[in-house]
């Protein structure tokens, strides 16, 4: 199947935000093939929605909620201003009338493209300069040490979240760290 064009998932939205009875109903549509996992997005001060054309040409059944999804973002916005929750209730209700469950996740299945790696985990082995407290963290952490209540005084480094990754930030000594630190 094809998917539509731009112009007419313009023409579309414009009609959900007249059924919503917001005034302004002008809303830029465009195709956006970077999009990896996220069916579509909303730029509510732009009133621009991008679609992932890799996702919804596999689950073309879905593009009229997807595009009604992230129109009624756009609509709250215009509608309600822009202090009120992304999914709340008044999004909800958009969604609602427009015939649609209020959804927050789409049920696309992303596999089947190129996978993308996740984030690698590290471990941090955080040293105090002053006393030398030591600390194997999986995220860094500043402030006041433990050891001594000097403030800041930390020296950082990181490696791998595995056991050897450990076993090395173990064996590390003050000198290494400082020597690390001053190249």
């Amino acid at each position: 199947m094809t998917l539509p064009s731009a112009a007419e998932l313009e023409h579309r939205a414009a009609g959900l935000l007249a059924q919503w009875r917001v005034h302004e109903t002008a809303v830029r549509v465009q195709w956006n093939p970077r999009l990896s996992t996220t069916a579509g997005r909303a730029f509510l001060r732009g009133a621009r929605i991008e679609l992932n054309p890799t996702l919804l040409g596999r689950a073309p059944d879905q593009l009229p909620m997807v595009l009604a999804h992230e129109a009624a973002h756009i609509a709250a916005f215009r509608l309600f201003g822009p202090n009120i929750p992304a999914h709340g209730r008044h999004w909800r209700s958009l969604m609602r009338l427009a015939g649609h469950a209020p959804e927050v996740t789409h049920r696309i299945p992303v596999d089947g493209g190129p996978r993308r790696r996740g984030r690698r985990a590290f471990l941090y082995l955080r040293v105090c300069e002053a006393c030398g407290d030591r600390r194997i963290l999986a995220a860094v952490r500043y402030g006041r040490c433990h050891g001594c209540e000097a403030r800041d005084s930390y020296l950082v480094v990181k490696s791998p979240a595995t056991a050897a990754g450990r076993a090395q930030l173990e064996r590390t000594t003050l000198t290494t760290i400082q020597s690390l630190h001053r190249n």
